[in-house]
């Protein structure tokens, strides 16, 4: 009788055992994807492939992006040991340009890795490229006008329009000698301030607006501190 006894206690602690270290494991085959480079206002889409490589149902129990310009589409919440799932990645890169990198974190079950990281990177190369992308004027005094330039380039596939530049105070005022950028050239644009009395400090902008291939207006900051004339 002990003898069964014995067995049982050795049969029990055994399942005890086996279901103390029962638990889901989340495994992603690919966490980062490098989509190289894409043009300003494309969105970059990417399938991530996962699965329940543990012993216990895997919940994901939430997706979040590191910034809205990431959307994160999730094929199922729940798997059974052994199956998979999916999550398609869209990234918006229409107010991004150069290196870039975005983050998708699942949360879940899987007592190892509650938070597993997916990573969508690259480049986006801008539609239209300013140097410098900020225009600061410096000191400007009152009644004088302040001239800087700045250098436009296309570097979309098509014919960018640049008649309709606009400025964001009447006191900005835009030159250019292009009324269209054909890809792949560049064109120098003309900023002039007329600083007025009263002003301590201009800040504006100069917006080209969008078009078929600049998904969005550009904005081009200007800044001025304003000076009072001495006699």
């Amino acid at each position: 009788m002990s003898r069964l006894f014995t067995v049982g206690l050795i049969l029990l602690a055994g399942l005890l055992a086996g279901n103390a270290w029962a638990a889901p494991k989340l495994v992603v085959e690919q966490p980062a994807f490098d989509f190289g480079e894409a043009p300003q206002g494309e969105t970059v889409r990417h399938t991530f492939s996962f699965s329940n490589r543990g012993d216990e149902p895997l919940n994901i129990e939430k997706v979040k992006s590191s910034c809205g310009c990431t959307a994160a589409l999730l094929s199922a919440k729940t798997l059974a040991p052994g199956e998979s799932g999916e999550l398609q990645a869209n990234f918006d890169s229409t107010r991004f340009r150069g290196a870039v990198t975005k983050t998708i974190s699942l949360y879940s079950n899987d007592p190892t890795q509650p938070v597993t990281q997916l990573k969508v990177k690259g480049i986006v190369r801008e539609t239209l490229s300013v140097v410098p992308n900020r225009i600061n004027l410096g000191a400007v005094t009152t009644g004088k006008t302040a001239v800087a330039q700045a250098t436009l380039k296309n570097q979309s596939d098509g014919d960018l329009r640049l008649e309709n530049v606009q400025t964001s105070s009447p006191d900005l005022v835009v030159k250019l000698s292009e009324g269209t950028l054909p890809a792949g050239q560049s064109t120098v644009m003309e900023i002039q301030l007329i600083s007025r009395p009263g002003q301590n400090r201009f800040s504006g902008y100069v917006v080209i607006p969008a078009q078929d291939a600049l998904k969005s207006d550009l904005r081009i900051p200007v800044q001025a501190s304003i000076q009072r004339q001495t006699d």
